[in-house]
């Protein structure tokens, strides 16, 4: 047997060895806290006979089945047999099954738990400077990472995080010991690179082919992303919570918006990222003989509004093409 610990209390058992550094890697900062009072095991039998069952299905797929969770990935299959809400999760995969989507499946379920025992995901970047620490929700692409950047230029003593972190009485935990930053991001804040990097950045950024990108990356002649170390990657309490939206043609502006409907903004914006999780626990709860069964939307929202109790929240709304984020900081530190 392998076993593999991913956070304290938390252990992957297999029959074969699993290949699950990446997901390691995705709760690094994390590894050394105790998050959970009693200890889950995820329980994996890589088994021969899954493969040879309607092996012809080649779609993507997650659905009940025989009382079951059965989840498809281009004819590799890997079946949950007991609810996921549950302390000890069986699960039976594909010899072959892709690397990445065992290793998305044991995030939703790790994620999972984690709500369960009260932390809260969110995804997000944030900064504390002077011990007031704010938060930043959007979707992908409006400039939480740029945000993050213009504070460590600002004081090397920010505290940061970015991507995701967990929330529990106000104190705010980081996933990941790294930041994932893209070309656009390497090739506008120097301080942080050598010239070779910034070089690489460059020339992604011109290149339209992903094809031809991924070619030049391998060759390191290319740079289109990059995880990157900080010291500064800290736990802080937060004081402020700002969702960012953007528009067209508009001015930056602070606006104060009511509880119920800055929770459902934070709420719909985890459904967006994390989509297939909800997927798994509304099967999960289509399914008579499991027991255990949790209205996760709920009880996400609930921990949010509780939190959100404790910390003063507001929207920013900012033009989709001209951003200016060094102004945009500037603005942020002022407001209190």
């Amino acid at each position: 047997m392998y076993k593999t610990s991913i956070l304290k209390k938390l252990v992957v058992i297999s029959n074969s060895s699993l290949n699950l550094l990446e997901l390691k890697k995705r709760y690094s900062f994390l590894k050394y806290k105790n998050f959970f009072k009693k200890k889950i095991l995820i329980l994996i039998n890589s088994n021969e006979e899954i493969n040879q069952i309607n092996h012809y299905h080649k779609k993507n797929f997650l659905k009940k089945s025989n009382d079951k969770i059965l989840i498809g990935f281009d004819g590799r299959r890997l079946i949950i047999e007991n609810s996921i809400f549950e302390y000890k999760i069986k699960i039976y995969i594909d010899k072959n099954i892709p690397n990445l989507d065992l290793i998305n499946i044991l995030d939703d379920l790790i994620l999972i738990k984690l709500i369960q025992s009260k932390f809260l995901p969110i995804h997000s970047s944030g900064f504390s400077l002077n011990k007031i620490g704010k938060l930043f929700a959007s979707y992908g692409g409006v400039g939480k990472t740029r945000i993050v950047l213009e504070a460590l230029k600002f004081s090397d003593k920010s505290r940061i995080f970015d991507e995701w972190c967990l929330i529990k009485n106000s104190t705010l935990y980081p996933l990941r010991k790294d930041v994932l930053l893209m070309d656009y991001d390497i090739s506008e804040n120097q301080k942080f690179f050598n010239k070779f990097d910034l070089y690489r950045a460059k020339i992604s950024m011109v290149i339209p082919f992903k094809k031809l990108n991924n070619i030049l990356r391998i060759l390191r002649l290319s740079l289109p992303f990059k995880y990157v170390s900080f010291k500064n990657v800290s736990l802080f309490n937060i004081k402020n919570i700002f969702f960012i939206s953007q528009k067209n043609n508009v001015k930056t502006k602070f606006k104060k918006i009511k509880k119920n409907f800055f929770a459902k903004k934070i709420l719909n914006n985890f459904k967006h990222e994390k989509n297939r999780l909800f997927r798994l626990v509304l099967v999960n709860n289509l399914i008579k003989k499991f027991n255990n069964k949790i209205n996760l939307a709920k009880t996400y929202h609930d921990l949010l509004i509780k939190l959100l109790k404790n910390c003063k929240f507001k929207k920013i709304l900012i033009d989709k093409k001209k951003k200016n984020f060094n102004s945009l900081f500037l603005k942020i530190l002022q407001d209190d």
